[in-house]
């Protein structure tokens, strides 16, 4: 493949070389193009062209309407549309390539770059739309539009657009010549900065100041600000080019021109030059004054890139950049540089030279960089057989350097990088990115690019290439297929994605399906949600799609317990009760254990219906038992405080709603085999509640309610309710044991002595006195009281251990002599310190009379 030495394109400005390329030759249908207005989008964008309402033109054919067309970098047609709405204020393009027009009135409106309108429609709002606007300015991120009142506005964001007022610049100022943004990622406070130029001053607006700066220029009809946000260009109504920095307190360059008025157009070429059209002429101003001219016929309209500017006429797209270092470094007339030594020994290898040998030994130490530099050239330049010229130089100096001198993924990387940018800039695509804008966009940035211009098959090749995710290239492209499919049948269609889709890692088929619902295909929309492996996207999908049953098994499946209650709350929904319950019960048991758990705990109510519908009684049961007890806590709770009258009959409800639920448990319950235990315990628990209501209105004491049987007639007697506590007995049918041993209890509890002996004194009493004598020593009773219960025990030995027990030893030792239990009487000399004292010698002779009496 020949090549050319670039050097007859360059142009000198002062010690820099910028060349002006040309990207193609435009052949699209664009008429008049002086009086368009035009739009292109950055790092090689889609290009919006529309008809200049603002201009008086001659309008031929029936449609006075003005069209916008959509046109690729390279001029192909990408999409059009009658623009049917109000006059135009202004066009841009956001970074994710798509179409920002606002209206004079303040309606902004977004379209694709094929020419569709988005949803994503939003207005600045009255204020705006009563005073119009002069002003607007969009960059990829936001836009910026100044009223009539002279009031600037603000939206930062396209996902959540808020217009927002920014800073007022105050009263008497002149009307603004030109305005420029200065965006957020290249401010101090992460916003937009405004540049407003007024009469001799231009204006920093944000949303909390504006700051004015005196220039002492006359009134600035243009301002370009440089692509890092560092630098300004402006233009003054005296023809003169002045860069300032970006707070306007330092003139960095000026140049004279001879022209009066506005500029057509006014761009920064990189970050280092600048670039004016005036009536016949692009003129580029370097940093130091020097300047490059370029003949101009007809209107251009100019592209800031970070390397660069874009220029398009009607006819051309052109680039203007500066020679990147690498490119001059080689190139350059009688450069001696390693790289161009290594270029010039691989040319003359080729051309079967000896003296390549020679070249290459000179530069042998150097050898790596020089394989480096013309790397760097090769990727920084736009011609194919240039680019493969340096290849072939880096890959011939490669081969005689160290193994470690150059990374084994260097060459790989540059040619990989190469063909992605050689692929873009092809006519068919239409995407003239240089490096430096690909590394500034990125490879996942082009990728989205291509899959947005619909070269799908471009995007996947060169997102495996580079190690990318494939999968949104892969989506897409069905998506767009199933659109253009609307005749295909579903299961024709269905088999052609298939055939692209299966196997590849990563797939959301849930949103293909999406795309396939919101068209109207459901059972393509089912089939491919069959494919997804994700229930957390398959399930709200199928609820979507109006299949429960579907979604339900899948969430079960999945055994997510949120995905299970999103598609049985829909299911519910959706069906009558008792279909709903049939379908959880007979085969999702998990989905009926859930939902029961969660009528349980957020509508018992819902829980109560599902239970009579499933004929459930074990549930119904002890739902209603339970809300029956919670019903008589909050009861007793209330009945706690202050009670006034609407209280009372709020408690009296309350009591009443306990019976009803107690009574309907017992009836569930004894509609079960098993269950009758729990029916007459609720029964009785019935009648229990009902004797302690009429209880506590007979004695006026509310301390009945909630108690047990026990419990109640305990507290009968504590207040000395006997004839109560005989009432509760027998309606409760209490046994007499129980009762006189609950007697015993309480008046050993209120140590009424005397009641107590004369209860010990009926005749036929269930209770043995052990349990009397159980009281008084537990309440401190006596000695003499507990004697006389002592006394009637039928065990002599039994007695002498309780008289001991008491301190009673006297007792005690006659008690043992009767029994004759010796060992007893050990013990109590024991207790008395054997037979020093007269009971010690009396208990002495006791155990020595029942010797001898053993003996014999």
């Amino acid at each position: 493949m020949s090549w050319q030495s670039p050097v007859g394109d360059w142009d000198a400005c002062g010690d820099r070389f910028y060349e002006k390329t040309e990207l193609y030759q435009l052949g699209w249908e664009v008429s008049d193009f002086d009086n368009q207005r035009v739009c292109c989008a950055r790092e090689g964008g889609p290009i919006a062209v529309v008809r200049d309402e603002r201009r008086i033109v001659l309008v031929t054919g029936g449609n006075t309407r003005p069209v916008l067309k959509i046109f690729t970098s390279a001029g192909g047609v990408m999409g059009a549309l009658v623009w049917d709405k109000g006059s135009i204020a202004g066009l841009g393009w956001t970074s994710a390539n798509e179409l920002v027009v606002v209206e004079v009135t303040g309606e902004v409106h977004m379209l694709s770059m094929h020419g569709k309108i988005l949803p994503k429609q939003f207005s600045l709002g009255q204020e705006v739309a009563n005073e119009g606007i002069t002003h607007c300015i969009i960059y990829p991120t936001g836009l910026v539009a100044l009223s009539a009142s002279h009031t600037l506005w603000s939206v930062s964001g396209w996902e959540d657009p808020r217009p927002q007022r920014l800073a007022p610049m105050g009263k008497g100022i002149t009307p603004p010549h030109c305005i420029a943004a200065i965006e957020p990622a290249h401010t101090l406070s992460g916003c937009v900065e405004v540049l407003v130029a007024t009469g001799d001053h231009v204006l920093i607006v944000d949303a909390d100041s504006a700051q004015a700066h005196a220039h002492g220029q006359g009134p600035l009809l243009a301002l370009a600000v440089a692509p890092n946000g560092s630098f300004v260009a402006s233009f003054s109504e005296g023809g003169r080019l002045l860069v300032w920095t970006a707070d306007f307190t330092k003139v960095l360059s000026e140049f004279e021109t001879d022209v009066t008025g506005p500029p057509k157009a006014l761009a920064w070429c990189g970050t280092d030059s600048v670039v004016v059209c005036l009536e016949d002429t692009v003129l580029m101003v370097g940093p130091y004054g020097d300047c490059v001219q370029y003949e101009l016929e007809g209107a251009v309209h100019l592209v800031p890139e970070v390397d660069g500017v874009r220029m398009v006429t009607a006819d051309r797209h052109e680039l203007l950049r500066r020679v990147p270092d690498a490119l001059q470094d080689i190139f350059s007339t009688g450069s001696t540089s390693v790289a161009a030594t290594l270029f010039d020994a691989r040319k003359m290898f080729d051309e079967g030279n000896a003296k390549a040998d020679e070249k290459l030994r000179s530069i042998v130490h150097s050898l790596p960089e020089a394989v480096m530099n013309c790397i760097a050239a090769a990727g920084a330049d736009m011609d194919p057989a240039r680019q493969a010229a340096l290849l072939k130089a880096a890959v011939y100096g490669r081969a005689f350097c160290g193994a470690e001198a150059v990374g084994k993924l260097a060459l790989r990387d540059a040619a990989m990088s190469l063909r992605v940018l050689n692929a873009l800039r092809s006519p068919e695509v239409g995407v003239p990115l240089t490096n430096r804008q690909l590394e500034a966009l990125t490879v996942e940035g082009a990728v989205q690019r291509l899959v947005a211009m619909h070269h799908h098959f471009l995007a996947l090749k060169m997102a495996t290439a580079a190690g990318t995710r494939t999968d949104v290239v892969l989506v897409h492209w069905a998506c767009a297929k199933i659109t253009a499919s609307q005749d295909v049948p579903d299961d024709k269609l269905m088999a052609v994605l298939e055939a692209k889709l299966k196997g590849r890692q990563g797939m959301q088929y849930a949103a293909i399906a999406a795309h396939a619902r919101s068209l109207g295909r459901t059972s393509l929309a089912a089939s491919l949600l069959d494919r997804e492996p994700r229930a957390s996207e398959q399930v709200p999908l199928l609820l979507n799609l109006g299949e429960e049953a579907r979604a339900l098994g899948k969430a079960v499946d999945s055994g997510d317990p949120d995905l299970v209650y999103l598609a049985l709350f829909k299911m519910y929904s959706a069906r009558p009760l008792s279909d709903f319950l049939a379908a959880i019960s007979s085969t999702k048991p998990l989905a009926r254990s859930l939902f029961l758990a969660y009528c349980a705990k957020t509508e018992p109510e819902l829980l109560e219906e599902v239970l009579k519908v499933q004929g459930g009684h074990e549930g119904l049961a002890s739902l209603r038992f339970k809300e029956a007890l919670a019903t008589a806590a909050a009861a007793k709770a209330a009945s706690a405080g202050t009670v006034g009258a609407r209280t009372i009959r709020s408690l009296d409800l309350m009591q009443a709603d306990v019976l009803k639920l107690i009574e309907r448990s017992a009836d569930s319950w004894g509609q079960l085999r098993d269950y009758g235990l729990q029916s007459k315990g609720a029964q009785e628990m019935v009648s229990l509640r009902k004797l302690q209501s009429d209880l506590e209105s007979e004695t006026g004491n509310a301390c009945f309610l909630g108690l047990s049987a026990v419990g109640t007639v305990r507290q009968l007697l504590r207040l000395g309710n006997v004839r109560g506590a005989a009432r509760v007995r027998a309606e409760l049918k209490i046994s007499d044991r129980r009762f006189t041993w609950l007697k015993i209890r309480m008046l050993g509890a209120a140590k009424d002595w005397e009641g107590l002996e004369a209860l010990g004194r009926e005749k036929k009493l269930p209770v043995g006195m052990d349990v009397f004598i159980a009281a008084c020593k537990a309440h401190g009773a006596p000695p003499a009281t507990t004697a006389k219960f002592i006394a009637r025990l039928p065990e002599a030995r039994e007695k002498a251990e309780e008289y001991a027990a008491i301190g009673m030893l006297t007792e005690a030792a006659n008690a043992a002599a009767q029994s004759k239990d010796t060992d007893m009487l050990s013990a109590i000399q024991g207790m008395v310190g054997g037979s020093s004292n007269p009971l010690g010698a009396a208990v002495s002779q006791l155990k020595d009379r029942l010797s001898a009496g053993v003996s014999r």
